[in-house]
């Protein structure tokens, strides 16, 4: 039986040269699940929309699917609970009023399932002066849009959402100075 040669250690011997790399330490720091601050959702990033009216949802839904989302529109809390007990979505665009399971109570079921879908949603409402509601997007530290809006203000808290998500990932947490650069636009 024949000896077996040692196992290489990938070093070719022959080469009498040395390289430097120079690195980045701040890059090489980072965790693997950085997120950087201008980073936008892939085409193709899955989102959840809930709105009880029809025309609205599909205006909504129509543009979504402009941007390469892949979208799912419901138009009641509980059908949403049933998207959401199948698959977790990137993004998920709720209006507050709607009948039998509104947008809070939405919000908890989901949170309950699915805690760290709790960064991922956007709110909107004709009521944004109702003082219960107010307090609830307080607590949650929710990105909100106020009824009638234009298709721009979707985009621009959809963008809020992934500065976020990036706060969220880069500190353990969400911070209130991250979130507040963020609706500054920083």
């Amino acid at each position: 039986m024949s000896a077996r040669p040692p196992p290489s250690d990938f070093r070719d011997r022959s080469v009498k040269e040395t390289v430097t790399l120079d690195l980045d330490a701040e890059k090489a720091a980072r965790p693997v699940s950085y997120i950087p601050r201008d980073y936008v959702f892939r085409p193709g990033q899955r989102v959840l929309l809930l709105e009880d009216q029809d025309d609205f949802r599909t205006l909504l839904h129509d543009h979504l699917v402009s941007r390469s989302f892949q979208v799912t529109s419901v138009p009641s809390g509980v059908e949403g609970l049933r998207e959401i007990l199948k698959d977790p979505f990137d993004l998920i665009i709720c209006d507050m009023m709607m009948p039998k399971v509104g947008g809070e109570m939405f919000y908890w079921a989901v949170t309950r399932v699915r805690p760290a879908a709790s960064q991922r949603f956007i709110f909107f409402t004709g009521h944004h002066n109702n003082p219960r509601i107010k307090f609830f997007f307080e607590r949650v530290k929710a990105t909100v849009l106020t009824k009638p809006f234009k298709l721009e203000a979707l985009e621009a808290a959809i963008h809020e959402v992934v500065r976020k998500l990036a706060d969220w990932r880069d500190t353990g947490g969400p911070s209130r100075a991250g979130i507040a650069a963020a609706r500054d636009g920083c």
